[in-house]
């Protein structure tokens, strides 16, 4: 089959996933208002493998549910799929990244209003919207959600009813001590969640689980949630230009700047041309090479030569579906199991969106092309063999089967569907 027969092939089934995705939208939107908080059916783990069986008794048995509530409807994680009907923190801003090109701004708006409600309620966006989760949050991306929303929309009120929201979330939950270092990077840590050992809902805070933090990420200085805090102190700037805080402004541009250099002193590798997470204890950069580099393109972190070497390294994770978390399986530094999520050969839908969205700033968009058309082959294959989107997939060898799982692969929505509209767009534009 010649590749021109193989583009159209794939650009036709394409549309009509989109088109299916399109018209799933309203079937995938939940509630969290006063009566489904309190629905038996919504207060149940949908996995019961023995980690999670003490977890599933607890929800099942207790006279009070663990969804908390939230006032506006919200498109979950898996969408009209079984599998999590809450409203997680960093799913959000990739399904919201679909719903622009399907106009659905509704939903958008919905989406921030709920985490903005959040914050007021919490001090920081939840992992989830469920009581386990109240010790944490996800990777920070609602300011990067916001502001682009305001651009679409020129919502002003929403944009001035945020700003002070985020300013607290980004002040003191972010750079609250918990997260603080002396090399004044952030960290991850959780507050006391009673299931997890502290270390393990650390690290849930970003990728659950994975091995580049080499088994306890409160000893490192992320690069995710570094970048993600960049993007986050560039987003206030332009609010608060918007909002005619100039003195702010500068503040908030000063604070981004400050992380990007610092981010560059203890994590890039000039010998090998790499990010690589940094332990700020042991006072050394870890061995383990992964695509959260990338996250530096995205965050406009990396100066341009080192941009160009990043690119260099694209073939150490790039395969014939897309992008593996990892170049390749590392041992677990997790003692009591010896599964990973977070590594090769899973290919995750946001990591992918994020990688191509960060190509495409720095001007590497054939590149970006490349990968997309990559992952939403898989997306699309897979859709035609079992008639559904799955939460991730095997980029290596095209499939859902991994070699190490904490679960079998659930059929998802969510940022599933989010990757097939995003990056159909960016394979097929012309």
């Amino acid at each position: 089959m010649n590749d021109m027969k193989f583009d159209n092939e794939l650009y036709n089934s394409w549309r009509a996933l989109d088109k299916n995705i399109m018209a799933w939208w309203d079937g995938d939107v939940r509630k969290a208002n006063e009566e489904e908080i309190r629905d038996p059916r919504l207060n149940q783990i949908w996995y019961s493998d023995e980690e999670h069986r003490k977890k599933e008794k607890r929800e099942t048995e207790g006279k009070t549910g663990t969804l908390l509530f939230l006032p506006f409807p919200y498109i979950s994680s898996a969408g009209s799929e079984d599998a999590f009907p809450e409203m997680y923190c960093w799913d959000i801003p990739f399904i919201n990244s679909a719903l622009y090109f399907h106009d659905r701004l509704e939903f958008i708006r919905n989406h921030l209003l709920n985490h903005l409600f959040m914050i007021q309620r919490f001090g920081m966006v939840l992992n989830g919207n469920r009581t386990y989760y109240t010790t944490r949050s996800q990777t920070p991306l609602l300011a990067d959600d916001v502001w682009r929303y305001y651009q679409h929309t020129k919502d002003l009120d929403l944009l001035s009813f945020a700003y002070p929201l985020l300013k607290s979330e980004f002040l003191n939950y972010w750079n609250g001590e918990h997260h603080q270092t002396p090399i004044k990077l952030a960290t991850n840590r959780d507050l006391g969640d009673p299931e997890l050992r502290p270390e393990l809902a650390a690290e849930a805070e970003v990728l659950d689980f994975t091995p580049i933090y080499d088994g306890d990420i409160r000893n490192c200085v992320p690069l995710q949630t570094n970048c993600a805090l960049v993007r986050y102190a560039d987003c206030l700037a332009s609010i608060a230009r918007e909002l005619k805080r100039r003195e702010e402004a500068v503040q908030w541009k000063t604070d981004a700047d400050t992380r990007r250099d610092l981010i560059r002193q203890y994590c890039w590798n000039q010998e090998k041309g790499f990010f690589f997470e940094y332990n700020y204890v042991q006072e050394r950069q870890l061995p383990y090479w992964s695509i959260c580099a990338y996250w530096t393109l995205w965050a406009d972190v990396a100066k341009p030569d080192e941009a160009d070497r990043l690119v260099e390294h694209l073939e150490k994770f790039e395969f014939d579906y897309g992008l593996a978390l990892t170049d390749k399986i590392y041992p677990s530094p997790h003692p009591e199991f010896e599964w990973l999520q977070w590594e090769y050969p899973s290919g995750w839908p946001p990591m992918q969106m994020m990688v191509v969205d960060a190509l495409n700033k720095y001007g590497f968009n054939e590149e970006a092309r490349r990968i997309a058309k990559k992952y939403v082959t898989v997306i699309v294959e897979q859709y035609q063999v079992t008639g559904k989107m799955w939460e991730k997939y095997n980029v290596v060898d095209g499939n859902l089967e991994f070699p190490r799982e904490r679960y079998n692969v659930p059929p998802f929505h969510g940022w599933t569907s989010a990757a097939a509209v995003v990056l159909g767009h960016q394979a097929f534009q012309k």
